[in-house]
């Protein structure tokens, strides 16, 4: 998907980060195998040969650059349209520095996360900082919305709301399998509020 990702958004300059040296290390193998042209900076990178790819990066050589926070954090590159986090950083206050690369002097720009399950909870601690993800796939050459990540969490405090007797009649007709249960149940339900709702009535004239 990484590099389905770099050619999709075809990028003015895009960061790749990584947590690690020997990931990034992986990553820019492997990008470069693909037949990209990608510069490395991380901490294992010989100074002399970091400053020549900063230079080349300047001068627009390269597209695509794979890193370490080390770049988020010390060394400052202009023209940056995308960051794409392979991972998540261990620390939130990372994601902000490594997101924060992109959208400058009022330009706008692009943050991908490729994030797992495993992820939720570092998701709902970004979220709780004011940051908003868009679950996206990469369908037929172009990234799609698919769904709301926090959709299952809204069902289940939708569920918590409901009328407890309309609880109580899923569970059981659940237990039996029943077809169709779900529309009997709506249907069920209408009813004994329509007769609510009725007396309700009768009592107020």
């Amino acid at each position: 998907m990484l590099k389905e990702s770099l050619l999709t958004f075809q990028p003015f300059l895009a960061i790749v980060f990584a947590n690690t040296k020997q990931t990034a290390d992986q990553i820019h193998e492997y990008l470069v195998g693909e037949g990209l042209k990608v510069a490395k900076v991380h901490g294992d990178v010989p100074p002399r040969e970091r400053k020549r790819a900063m230079k080349q990066i300047e001068n627009m050589d390269f597209q695509y650059i794979v890193a370490t926070d080390l770049v988020a954090r010390g060394i400052d590159v202009q023209g940056i349209s995308h960051v794409i986090n392979f991972e998540l950083p261990e620390d939130n206050d990372f994601y902000i520095h490594r997101t924060g690369r992109t959208g400058r002097a009022g330009h706008s720009g692009i943050a991908l996360t490729i994030f797992e399950s495993r992820d939720e909870d570092q998701l709902n601690q970004l979220e709780k900082r004011g940051i908003t993800f868009k679950h996206m796939e990469l369908k037929q050459g172009e990234f799609v919305e698919t769904f709301d990540r926090n959709k299952r969490a809204k069902r289940e405090a939708k569920r918590e709301s409901a009328d407890p007797r309309e609880i109580g009649m899923r569970k059981k007709a659940q237990q039996k399998r029943k077809p169709g249960y779900k529309k009997k149940i709506n249907y069920k339900m209408a009813e004994i509020k329509r007769r609510e709702n009725r007396k309700k009535n009768r009592g107020k004239k």
